[in-house]
C-alpha cells in the first residue's frame, strides 16, 4: 500500500463502524426470509489488511437438518465468511471454497491463511466460506456436550481416543465414541441426516440466503468429492468447479489408504530414471528404496547408532506433502534414499535432516545473486544487491505493519466488544488460579465446571455459581463483586469467548468424530479392512507402516455406527458443467491419478498434473492460483502448460559420493 492507502484503511480500522454498505442485506438478516442469517464476529487471526463488516463479514445460516423433509423441525447453523472482492465492480458468481476432511472446517483458525490462498480470486469475485455441517465450528448439531464436558481434560491434552486396543492388540471403539454416539440419539438427533448428499444441497441453500444466483465452487480433497455430489444433486447455480487433491466418489479411499504413497514413491522413481543424471548417480532408485523400506520394518535400519522406527523412510515421501511454504524435497531424496541403504557417509541426511529438518528453505537473495553473477556486469550486480536489499527492508516493514495492525485489531475488539470489566475478570480469574487450586484433581475439577458452563443459559448466577465452587480467599469477593458489575451484555460476551475458549481446547477430538459420522455412515461397508490388505499388499511399495494402524482405527471405530446405504452414491458422477480437475505428484492422501479418473463421467472437464505439489496445488504453487483463476473468468478458454512449466521437477541433487568407490560397504 501507498502511504495515502495505509492512513486510509487506519482510519476505516479505528473508525466507531465500518463502511457496511456492500453487506447491508446480511445485517438485515439476509435476502432470503426462509434461510435466516445472523452476523458473529470473525475468528482471528484476520489478515492486517482486512475490516470486519467491510472487505469481510461471518455469521450463520440456518439450514434443515433434512432437506427431504419439508416439514422437519431440526435445523443445523451452518458458519460463513465472505472475503469481499478487491474490485468495486465485482462479478456476480463468487467462488465458494468446499473445504475437506470430512468434518474439518477451516473457520476455527481465522481468514488470514485462506486470504492469502484465494486472494487471486478477489481480484474480481467474492470468495465465500463455510464450515460444511458437522464439521469445524458448524458442529453444535453434532458435538456430544455432556461427554466432551465429562472427558475435556483427557481431551484437552490429547489422551482420549475414540478406537482403543484391548489385550490381544485389535482396536475396538472406546465409551467416550459410544457414549458420544447414544448421547446424540437420545437429544434426537438423527446423524444419518450428515452425509454428502445433505450436504450438497445445503450449497445452494447457503449461497441463495448470502444473495448470490451463480456460483463457482473450489473444492480440495473430500471438498471435491462433495464438488462432484453438487454436480449430480444440485447443480442448480453452478456455473463452473475446480477440484483440487481428488477424491472420486468411486475411489475406495479408505481400502487405498496407502495407494496414494506407493504411487507418488513410484513417480519420485519415473522422474529419476527421466533425469540423465539423477539415473546416472542412482541407478537402482526403485529397488533401494524397496530394501530400506523392508530393512526398516525389519528393526535392521540404523542412523548415528540407533536403530529407526519402522515409518522413517516412508516419512521422507510424506514430507513433501507437509510443508508448502518451503522448498521442495524432492531434489534430495534419492540421495537420502541411497544413503540409509549404503552407510558410511551421509552428507545428504545430515543436511536435509539436521539443518533444514526436513523443510529446505526457499531461495534466498544470496542464492540469487549467485545465480545472476555469471550473467550480469559489475554495476548491473550493484544494481541486483541494492533491490535485493531494498526489497528485505520493505518485507520487514511489511511484516511490522502487520504485527502493529493485529495488536491494534485485538485491543479494539477486546475494548469495544468486550468491554473492560470482561478483560478485568480474564486477568483476575488467571491471576487467582495458581492461589487456589493448587492440585491436578482440583485443576481438573474446575476445568469440567468452566466447560460445563458452555452448556445452557448464559447467566450470571451460573458464572457466580462456577466461582463460588472453585475460588476462595480474597480472590473470592473480588472476582464475584466484577460479575455483579457486568452489564447483560457484558455477561453475554463472556460465554461467548470462554465457549471460544473450550472449543479450541476439544475441536480436533470433534473433528475426529465429525469424520467419522460421513466416513462410517457412507464409505462402509464399500471400504472394508479386508480389501485394506488386499490393495496394500499388491503395491509396488510398502507402505503398511505408515497406514495399517490408522487403517485398523478407523474400521474399529466405524463398528460403533450403522451404515447407511446411498443409491449410486458411489457411482461415475455425470455433468456437462465446467470442470478443471487437478492432481499433485507429491499428495499421499489423494493419488494424482484420481484427477484423471473424476473425469470420466464429466463431458466438459479437463485434468491437469502439478508435479511439484503436494494436498491442493492451489497451497503449494503460486500459478496454480493463476490458472484455476483465469479458468473461472473463462470455464471455455483453452489453458496452457505454463503452470506445468513452471512446477516441474528440479534438477536432482547429486551427492558428493557419487562416483566414488566405498571402500568399506561397495555400491547399493
Amino acid at each position: 500500500m501507498t502511504f495515502s492507502e495505509t492512513l486510509a484503511f487506519l482510519a476505516a480500522l479505528i473508525a466507531p463502524e465500518p463502511d457496511s454498505r456492500h453487506f447491508a442485506p446480511l445485517l438485515d438478516g439476509g435476502p432470503v426470509a426462509e434461510t435466516p442469517i445472523t452476523i458473529t464476529p470473525c475468528r482471528r487471526p484476520l489478515a492486517p489488511t482486512e475490516i470486519e463488516r467491510q472487505t469481510v463479514i461471518c455469521g450463520t445460516v440456518t439450514v434443515p437438518e433434512d432437506h427431504d423433509a419439508a416439514d422437519g423441525t431440526n435445523s443445523v447453523e451452518l458458519s460463513f465468511a465472505i472475503l469481499r472482492s478487491h474490485s468495486t465492480y465485482p462479478a456476480e458468481d463468487p467462488v465458494a471454497y468446499l473445504h475437506g476432511g470430512p468434518g474439518m472446517g477451516n473457520l476455527h483458525s481465522g481468514l488470514a491463511g485462506l486470504a492469502r490462498i484465494f486472494d487471486k480470486f478477489r481480484t474480481n469475485r467474492d470468495v465465500v466460506i463455510f464450515d460444511q455441517r458437522a464439521a469445524g465450528i458448524s458442529s453444535s448439531s453434532v458435538a456430544c456436550q455432556d461427554a466432551l464436558t465429562a472427558n475435556v481434560v483427557d481431551i484437552a491434552l490429547d489422551r482420549a481416543s475414540l478406537a482403543e486396543q484391548d489385550e490381544d492388540a485389535d482396536f475396538a471403539p472406546t465409551t467416550l465414541l459410544t457414549g458420544c454416539l447414544a448421547e446424540l440419539a437420545e437429544n434426537g438427533t438423527d446423524i444419518s441426516r450428515y452425509n454428502t448428499r445433505q450436504n450438497a444441497l445445503d450449497v445452494p441453500v447457503v449461497m441463495q440466503a448470502l444473495g448470490y444466483e451463480s456460483w463457482n465452487l473450489y473444492g480440495i480433497s473430500y471438498g471435491t468429492k462433495l464438488t462432484l455430489e453438487v454436480l449430480r444433486t444440485a447443480p442448480e447455480g453452478t456455473r463452473s468447479a475446480v477440484i483440487d487433491g481428488v477424491a472420486p466418489p468411486i475411489v475406495k479411499l479408505y481400502d487405498t489408504l496407502a495407494l496414494p504413497f506407493s504411487e507418488a514413491t513410484q513417480r519420485l522413481v519415473d522422474d529419476c530414471a527421466a533425469d540423465a543424471a539423477c539415473a546416472a548417480a542412482y541407478p537402482d532408485l526403485g529397488r533401494v528404496i524397496s530394501e530400506v523400506i523392508a530393512l526398516a520394518s525389519e528393526g535392521k535400519l540404523t542412523f548415528d547408532g540407533e536403530t529407526l522406527p519402522p515409518a522413517t523412510p516412508l516419512t521422507f515421501i510424506a514430507a513433501r506433502n507437509e510443508n508448502p511454504l518451503k522448498g521442495s524435497l524432492t531434489p534430495y531424496l534419492p540421495a537420502m534414499f541411497y544413503e540409509l541403504h549404503r552407510g558410511g557417509e551421509r552428507p545428504t541426511l545430515e543436511l536435509v535432516i539436521g539443518d533444514w529438518k526436513m523443510a529446505p528453505p526457499l531461495p534466498t537473495a544470496e542464492t540469487l545473486q549467485a545465480q545472476a553473477s555469471a550473467a550480469l556486469t559489475e554495476p548491473q550486480m550493484e544494481a541486483l544487491s541494492q533491490a535485493l536489499k531494498n526489497a528485505q527492508v520493505s518485507d520487514m516493514a511489511g511484516e511490522a505493519f502487520g504485527l502493529a495492525v493485529t495488536e491494534l485489531r485485538e485491543k479494539l475488539r477486546r475494548d469495544r466488544e468486550l468491554g473492560p470489566l470482561p478483560s478485568l475478570l480474564d486477568a483476575e480469574l488467571s491471576a487467582a488460579l495458581p492461589d487456589t487450586i493448587a492440585t491436578p484433581e482440583a485443576a481438573a475439577a474446575a476445568a469440567k465446571d468452566y466447560a460445563a458452563l458452555k452448556i445452557g443459559d448464559p447467566t450470571r448466577e451460573r458464572l457466580m455459581a462456577f466461582i463460588e465452587k472453585n475460588f476462595d480467599g480474597p480472590h473470592l469477593g473480588r472476582l464475584l463483586r466484577i460479575v455483579e458489575a457486568m452489564t447483560e451484555s457484558e455477561i453475554s460476551a463472556v460465554y461467548s469467548d470462554l465457549r471460544e475458549a473450550v472449543e479450541r481446547r476439544t475441536l480436533d477430538f470433534q473433528q475426529s468424530v465429525d469424520l467419522l459420522l460421513y466416513a462410517c455412515q457412507e464409505d462402509i461397508p464399500y471400504n472394508n479392512l479386508q480389501g485394506y490388505d488386499a490393495v496394500t499388499a499388491a503395491l509396488p511399495f510398502d507402505f503398511s507402516a505408515m497406514t495399517d494402524s490408522a487403517a485398523a482405527e478407523i474400521f474399529a471405530s466405524c463398528s460403533a455406527f450403522k451404515p447407511v446405504e446411498r443409491t449410486n452414491f458411489h457411482a461415475v458422477v455425470e455433468s456437462d458443467i465446467p470442470v478443471l480437475s487437478i492432481g499433485s505428484g507429491w499428495d499421499v492422501q489423494t493419488a494424482a491419478s484420481w484427477a484423471e479418473s473424476a473425469t470420466e463421467g464429466l463431458s466438459n472437464a479437463r485434468s491437469v498434473f502439478i508435479a511439484e505439489a503436494g494436498h491442493g496445488a492451489i497451497l503449494y504453487q503460486p500459478c496454480v492460483g493463476d490458472m484455476t483463476a483465469a479458468f473461472i473468468n473463462d470455464p471455455g478458454r483453452e489453458l496452457d502448460d505454463s503452470c506445468e512449466r513452471a512446477s516441474a521437477v528440479p534438477a536432482f541433487y547429486i551427492a558428493p559420493w557419487v562416483g566414488k568407490e566405498d571402500k568399506e560397504t561397495g555400491s547399493p
